[in-house]
């Protein structure tokens, strides 16, 4: 029976994203009975949420866990509590006030989609975030001091009861990511389902 791992990307991010493509290359290699799941998804938070959403509906029973990163990350994060899966959230959105600064016109640079972020997404932002205390052990943060979109500490701050990795230096990208990929899967693999 296969098994399924969603990967959530960012803001602008893409269904062929280089995290996306570390833990499919392990997945292949080393579980190839799980496949990795990364939607394109939509440039609106509601529409890319009611995509993850139909995803974790369709596969219940036979995802292993979440991996976010930025935008994607507080998106997982809400999947995890909601779904009850194992999640870790990579460099992920914490403060939604950098999120104004998003506000207007912009072409994705991955599908040149045009689109338009008003308050109103930031509004659906706002609804997806988890309240601290309802973070878990069973969520995994992976931090980069580095990062120069997203400070790390507001991600201290809105998952305290994480387990927490936090590496100096790094970027928003996550250097080095592909050497996390195997702790990654065992940490899901760790903590199945409840």
């Amino acid at each position: 029976m296969a098994r399924y791992l969603l990967f959530i990307h960012g803001y602008q991010g893409s269904s062929q994203s280089y995290k996306g493509a570390c833990l499919r290359q392990y997945l292949q290699t080393h579980n190839p009975d799980t496949v990795l799941l990364i939607p394109q998804l939509a440039c609106y938070p509601q529409p890319a949420w009611l995509q993850i959403r139909e995803i974790l509906d369709t596969f219940a029973g036979e995802l292993i866990g979440i991996v976010g990163a930025s935008m994607g990350g507080l998106m997982a994060a809400k999947a995890s509590v909601d779904s009850g899966l194992p999640a870790v959230l990579v460099n992920p959105l914490a403060d939604l006030s950098i999120v104004t600064n998003l506000l207007g016109e912009h072409i994705h640079p991955q599908t040149q989609e045009q689109y338009r972020l008003n308050t109103k997404h930031l509004e659906q932002l706002k609804e997806m975030q988890i309240a601290p205390e309802r973070c878990s052990q069973r969520q995994w943060l992976i931090l980069q001091t580095g990062d120069e979109l997203l400070d790390f500490q507001q991600a201290l701050k809105m998952y305290p009861h994480t387990k927490q990795t936090i590496e100096c230096g790094g970027n928003h990208g996550f250097a080095g990511f592909a050497r996390y990929v195997p702790a990654i899967i065992q940490f899901l693999l760790n903590n199945k389902k409840i």
